[in-house]
């Protein structure tokens, strides 16, 4: 008799649930250590500089987070009546609710890219929630004109009212301190200063974990930009046009991709990919298109290598949610009449929309959690800035710059590795909570 068979039902469902248990349990210890460290972190903080304060500026509502804020709002005009069965609306020209299909994709690409280089984030946030309004705003007034099915959400005004929330509130609020305060909504991180105790805090200390965060989104958000269109091109190319042979040889390709470690990614990055990106950078300062000279050190770079190493994730499930789609949708579709391209784009990747979108999801979760190549490729300065061709620096590389000096158990350097941690901990967690939630909602049975 094998071991197993010896084994009797009760005591291998035992043996299974202390397995489990251990996981769970190293989990929750591990979230508990970045709790604690986290509370005592922001517990030093608010001994010597509050909990949280900041001063009124109503002259902000004329800012960019001010124009913002009157964009979501406008969004949220357009969402409100959209639903409406009788709206004012349909004065407008059907032209601006169904324009030509390059314009639409001119449209994205501009939005996309304005995010990467403004140098307000809610502004640029703002408008991309505008375009994407504007076009579900469309597609509800031509259903409407030809008599297709209309189903009305209450989603996007959800999301509207608490972005609407946050830039009302940052346009008409400024210097704001406290341990909250400077830690939520400042860009200034500089958690070493010149102290006589190094225990201690010194007023040249700033905690503002912004400057971090949004040069994490920077390289993310540029990552995506590189690794949607290639992956889920390859996995459209693997499921609906190569050969079985060729699917046989590029398939396992993809998945020895992913295995490289990031580390190499980096090293790539910073020998090959940075010059090219330098030479680039020269010629859009020598042009006047940025201010300063480039560096070999850059969230350019950092994005260009992420978007490599995410991309067999997005081309991976992509190409599964495709090959899940039943093959009477596509011959039905072919036997009315309809082309390759157009069977392709308006049924198998309609019916396969879930996944591909949580893909894009959990690899953007990859690209925010990644460490060693942004840490190689972004550098190590911890100033946000517009320019991307500056050296700058993730909330992963900060962490895993800190833990390799000398960092001393209590010291305040010591807790920012687990306040950051815990923030980026539950980034992600968000983010891969928000793809199991597209894919479960609308996944489509068949």
């Amino acid at each position: 008799m094998s071991f197993l068979n010896r084994i009797s039902k009760d005591k291998a469902g035992t043996i299974l649930f202390l397995t489990s248990l251990s996981v769970i349990l190293i989990t929750l210890g591990i979230i508990q250590t970045l709790l604690f460290e986290t509370i005592t972190f922001f517990s030093d903080i608010a001994e010597h500089r509050g909990w949280f304060s900041l001063e009124w500026d109503f002259g902000g509502i004329f800012s960019a987070s001010g124009f913002a804020c009157l964009l979501l709002v406008v969004a949220l005009i357009l969402d409100y009546e959209s639903k409406k069965e009788k709206n004012r609306l349909s004065i407008i020209p059907q032209e601006v609710w169904n324009p030509h299909h390059g314009i639409v994709k001119a449209v994205f690409i501009l939005v996309v890219l304005q995010l990467l280089f403004n140098d307000s984030f809610l502004l640029g946030l703002s408008i991309l929630f505008l375009t994407m309004i504007w076009r579900a705003t469309g597609k509800l007034q031509m259903k409407r004109i030809f008599g297709g099915n209309i189903e009305i959400s209450n989603t996007w005004r959800n999301v509207l009212f608490l972005f609407i929330f946050i830039t009302l509130f940052d346009a008409i609020t400024m210097n704001y301190s406290g341990a909250f305060g400077e830690f939520f909504l400042q860009n200034q991180w500089t958690p070493t200063g010149a102290c006589e105790d190094r225990r201690s805090l010194c007023d040249t200390m700033s905690f503002g974990v912004n400057s971090l965060l949004l040069t994490t989104l920077q390289v993310a958000f540029g990552a995506l930009i590189i690794a949607v269109p290639l992956g889920v091109g390859c996995a459209i190319y693997l499921s609906e046009y190569a050969h079985p042979r060729l699917v046989a040889i590029v398939k396992p390709t993809l998945e020895i991709l992913a295995g490289i470690p990031s580390v190499v990614y980096g090293f790539f990055a910073f020998i090959y990919i940075g010059p090219l990106v330098v030479q680039f950078g020269e010629y859009a300062f020598a042009n006047g298109w940025i201010d300063e000279s480039p560096n070999v050190l850059n969230p350019i770079n950092g994005a260009i290598v992420v978007g490599v190493m995410i991309l067999p994730l997005i081309a991976s499930m992509s190409e599964d949610a495709l090959r899940a789609v039943p093959n009477e949708l596509r011959e039905g579709s072919l036997a009315l009449g309809a082309t390759k391209i157009e069977t392709t784009m308006k049924v198998m990747i309609q019916a396969s929309l879930s996944g591909i979108v949580a893909s894009i999801i959990l690899a953007l979760s990859r690209a925010v959690g990644e460490t060693m190549a942004v840490t190689l490729a972004v550098g190590t300065v911890a100033v946000y800035t517009s320019n991307m061709f500056l050296p700058a620096q993730t909330m992963t590389a900060y962490i895993a710059q800190r833990v390799g000096g000398d960092l001393p158990f209590g010291e305040i350097g010591y807790l920012t590795i687990f306040a950051v941690g815990l923030y980026l901990f539950v980034i992600t967690l968000c983010l891969n909570l928000l793809g199991n939630k597209v894919l479960s909602t609308y996944r489509e049975a068949y």
